[in-house]
């Protein structure tokens, strides 16, 4: 086997265990590594091309580095479990990259041939698409175990500047209705069911409405008891205990009021509505090196889909809990954050904030971006949403007592 060359040795890839039933090792082995190659030599004029030993995993599937004998490389991700619903999360996955490629200059791999089910000479479900040379702003730098998953702080402003320019990007992209990307016989885009809510929907009402029914249904990770264990002997705990079990109720009602507040103001509840990428974090944004975090393109697209502008939100390594949502005691008396750690982060968020704001004006976009992610109310529904379907504990009653002011006044 050709050495590898220095992009391959730069990179940071890790073998992960997740769960024994699939793994990057069985996925290795059930795939027909000579077909796949085949197929890829096939797309490139007949240059031969091998598997290296280059290789890494997440939760859901597994990329290896091919190279063929001119030294360009490809990526070949594979799919590490089988399924309807796997196969139906794959093709919208792949469908939403073409419309991304169709409509924006948003960084992406291309993507050259994908079968979404195993039913076919390679025995998995696969993607070949571009490989882009750098590791993920979660893996350089050291990874991990250098920088425990933050970004360096000298690579912030570059970092953060093309993070906003993306994220603008992505905002522009918009469907008159909320739901995953596919694409329809006849070339276009449109939006179609999201597993367990269903969908597509017609307003952001209708689908906070479905979010919550089916949440109503599984509801909170944690049964009250439990919740009690964690917290201990608290105040809080009960309001915790009574805001989780009637966060699906009251959130039917804010849905309500969003109905209603389209009818007397210039809402969003009608759409467009922009793209969402549910895990749009630095482990899924490639940088160019470990000295230099310009941003080479977004990957792992599973899942994304069309959302209420409600729901837009901060990067997740740009996390902040609303302030009614923790104990008091996170604020002094003056009003302001008492922690070090809490202090930066909001630091952070003014600095992203503007640098939005700044990409907007560059690209000559609309502000809706930057108006939603300075909309403390918005950003709140926001967060609580994504917590209670994460099972996180919080004031769930109070941030939805000001939600529902702020849509009242």
């Amino acid at each position: 086997m050709t050495p590898p060359n220095a992009t391959e040795k730069a990179l940071n890839w890790k073998e992960c265990d997740y769960t024994p039933e699939a793994t990057l090792a069985k996925t290795t082995a059930q795939a027909n590594w000579p077909a796949l190659c085949a197929i890829a030599s096939g797309l490139r004029d007949g240059i031969s091309c091998s598997p290296t030993d280059q290789a890494t995993n997440g939760l859901y599937n597994m990329a290896r580095l091919l190279r063929f004998e001119d030294g360009v490389l490809w990526l070949a991700r594979l799919s590490m479990h089988r399924s309807a619903a796997v196969s139906t999360k794959l093709r919208s996955e792949i469908d939403t990259m073409g419309w991304i490629k169709a409509q924006s200059t948003l960084p992406i791999p291309a993507v050259y041939a994908s079968e979404v089910d195993e039913n076919n000479a390679v025995g998995v479900p696969y993607v070949l698409m571009e490989f882009l040379p750098g590791n993920t702003g979660m893996n350089a730098a050291g990874g991990w175990d250098v920088h425990r998953g933050e970004i360096p702080e000298l690579q912030q402003p570059r970092f953060f500047r093309d993070v906003a320019k993306c994220h603008v990007k992505m905002a522009q992209l918009r469907l008159p209705q909320i739901g995953r990307v596919f694409q329809t016989a006849d070339g276009a885009f449109k939006a179609g069911p999201i597993p367990d809510v269903g969908g597509p929907f017609d307003t952001a009402a209708a689908y906070i409405h479905a979010w919550a029914d089916h949440y109503n249904q599984e509801g909170f990770r944690l049964s009250a008891e439990e919740i009690v264990e964690i917290m201990g002997d608290v105040p809080e705990a009960q309001q915790v205990v009574e805001g989780t079990r009637n966060f699906s109720r009251r959130l039917k009602e804010i849905a309500l009021q969003l109905d209603a507040k389209e009818e007397t103001s210039n809402s969003h509840n009608s759409g467009p509505f922009p793209l969402y990428h549910p895990d749009f974090l630095h482990s899924n944004i490639i940088v160019a090196g470990d000295d230099d975090f310009s941003v080479l393109g977004v990957i792992d697209w599973e899942g994304a889909h069309t959302v209420p502008v409600e729901l837009l939100r901060f990067p997740r390594f740009l996390e902040l809990m609303p302030r009614s949502f923790g104990r008091a005691s996170r604020y002094g008396s003056d009003g302001q954050l008492v922690g070090e750690s809490d202090r930066r982060m909001q630091k952070a968020c003014e600095t992203y904030l503007q640098m939005v704001r700044d990409a907007e004006k560059e690209l000559g976009a609309d502000c809706l971006l930057s108006s939603s992610l300075s909309d403390e109310n918005t950003q709140a529904l926001g967060h609580v949403i994504d917590a209670f379907g994460n099972g996180r504990l919080g004031l769930y009653g109070q941030v939805l007592d000001e939600v529902e002011a702020s849509l009242s006044s």
